[in-house]
Formats: structure tokens, sequence, C-alpha cells
């Protein structure tokens, strides 16, 4: 998990130093899929109690890598991301 959240920083830096290139491009240079940049880019956005309860194993054991990075949508809220992922 803790991989899957520094790559997800990883691919925010990215798009930041990057604004004018294209999220394939992006995902070129980084050696992977235009979708799975998207998809790990996107937990860049997380609540930090929830990168908090990750970093330190105190999120729910169901909660896995896979299923983070799988979920279609994450709620923008912070909150509402606490809520749907089981971290109170």
């Amino acid at each position: 998990m803790l991989r899957l959240l520094a790559r997800a920083q990883l691919f925010h830096a990215m798009i930041m130093r990057s604004e004018d290139m294209a999220v394939a491009d992006l995902a070129k240079e980084a050696g992977v899929s235009p979708s799975y940049f998207t998809r790990v880019l996107r937990l860049s956005f997380l609540a930090p109690d929830v990168v908090k309860a990750i970093v330190y194993d105190r999120h729910p054991p169901e909660l896995t890598a896979k299923q983070l990075s799988l979920r279609i949508r994450l709620p923008n809220a912070w909150p509402d991301q606490l809520a749907l992922l089981g971290i109170a």
C-alpha cells in the first residue's frame, strides 16, 4: 500500500511539472498504461487521515492496495472517504 501511495505522489508530481503533456505521454514516461496512471493518480487526493491510517497500518485489513486502486469513485469530501473506506 505504501508503494501505491508513493507512486500516486510521483504521478502527481509528474503532472505538476509537465502541465502541457498529455496523460498518455506521462504514462508512457512512467512505463504504465494511461488507465493505470489515472487510477493511481487520483489516490494523490486521498484525505490526509486516510493516508495516515495506511502509513501507520491502522486501516481495515480488507482495504488492500488492489481494492484501493480499483475503486472507481472515491468521494471528493474527505469525511466521505473516511466513511467509505472504513477508517474512523
